[in-house]
């Protein structure tokens, strides 16, 4: 999978804090070269991931998982945190990259969106108008755009997945691809 981001491609972002901390005991929290780990909260950390054309078609419908939850069964306990832990998203980008043909979009208000797996709410979310119903490559991104707060246990230990969210939203025709880049937080829970 190609991506636009080379010096981090091959590099294994999004381990837990218990792998990666001797890694970064050798660095200062200003001049670790993939985020900080302070006190049990990991910065900055990474996932790039390509979205197919097919999943583009069906993401109305289907999620695709980016970051795994804690301890989930099934995935080696070196790729993910153990329980306790939450992730916060903070930055996302989208590479649209064009086919042969631009997705006509539908529904009211669709946004490509970040959310909590198996969760609704929009945590970031870029409108895919102006990025991929075009007939050139085109490049979007978004920060942490609210600071409400919600209630941690209705969030705590769940992944991070990419859904079309909005009112009858779809992708239709295209058959172009985006390359998604995802910033996210670890946050350790006392």
């Amino acid at each position: 999978m190609p991506s636009y981001l080379p010096f981090v491609e091959g590099i294994s972002l999004g381990l837990s804090p218990e792998v990666t901390n001797q890694y970064f005991q050798q660095f200062t929290a200003d001049s670790s070269p993939t985020g900080s780990n302070i006190g049990g909260v990991m910065s900055d950390c990474a996932v790039i991931y390509q979205l197919t054309s097919a999943q583009l078609l069906a993401l109305n419908s289907t999620a695709v998982q980016l970051v795994a939850p804690p301890t989930v069964a099934g995935i080696p306990s070196y790729m993910y945190p153990p329980a306790g832990y939450l992730y916060i998203p903070t930055t996302l980008t989208l590479k649209y990259v064009y086919g042969t043909t631009a997705y006509t979009i539908a529904g009211t208000s669709p946004v490509i969106q970040i959310e909590y797996t198996g969760q609704t709410t929009s945590l970031l979310n870029i409108s895919p108008t102006g990025l991929v119903d075009q007939t050139a490559n085109k490049i979007a991104t978004v920060a942490l755009q609210s600071n409400a707060s919600t209630t941690l246990s209705t969030i705590a230990n769940l992944g991070l997945e990419v859904k079309l969210g909005g009112t009858t939203p779809s992708l239709t025709l295209g058959n172009g691809t985006v390359t998604l880049t995802l910033l996210y937080n670890i946050i350790l829970l006392l």
